[in-house]
């Protein structure tokens, strides 16, 4: 059985279109990634994320449709996944990146769960983490309110990407806080420009 965690809400966020889905159609779709849920536990979930502003309902009879609120906010996992996908396409230099900025920011050892938290698939340049690291690094996840499981490994980054995360960190501030109106898009200017 599924624990009811921060994972499930991050999945169900990661997989809500905007236009909204049925509770049916999120269950077939929990189902289908392995996730068992009797649908009045889904209901009373989803229901509680509307209730909190992370999911806004609405009837569409005969069903009730769940999409992500315009107040939503993005969890640091979730934006760090989408900002990486956006600077890097190889799936392996993906999970480098992350797992090398979620090291720097959070100065520990990093779990697997937190990569996949991302949405990222690849394997990323690192070390296991030492027993020591592991268990510092689960006593956070735990305070943080994320199960981490006996078997789940733990990661120190191997790889050096400051280009990338001087790039990333700003706009994970920026879409974490809220500010993207703020920021001004600009085009840097060329040689032949200036």
């Amino acid at each position: 059985m599924f624990e009811l965690d921060k994972e499930l809400r991050v999945l169900i966020l990661q997989n809500l279109p905007e236009d909204g889905m049925s509770i049916s159609a999120l269950s077939r779709l929990l189902n289908e990634k392995g996730i068992k849920l009797h649908r009045l536990e889904l209901s009373g979930y989803l229901k509680a994320l509307s209730d909190v502003g992370v999911l806004r309902e609405r009837d569409i009879k005969p069903s009730k449709v769940f999409s992500p609120s315009q107040l939503k906010k993005k969890d640091v996992y979730t934006c760090l996944g989408d900002l990486v996908k956006k600077e890097e396409d190889d799936e392996d230099k993906q999970a480098s990146i992350a797992l090398f900025i979620l090291g720097k920011l959070f100065k520990r050892a990093i779990f697997d769960k937190e990569l996949r938290m991302c949405g990222l698939r690849g394997t990323p340049a690192s070390k296991r983490a030492t027993d020591k690291e592991r268990a510092d690094a689960a006593a956070v996840m735990v305070k943080a309110g994320i199960k981490v499981g006996a078997s789940d490994a733990a990661f120190v980054s191997t790889g050096n990407y400051p280009q990338a995360s001087n790039k990333v960190i700003p706009d994970l501030l920026i879409d974490l806080a809220g500010l993207r109106a703020f920021v001004a898009e600009t085009k840097q200017k060329t040689l032949e420009e200036g």
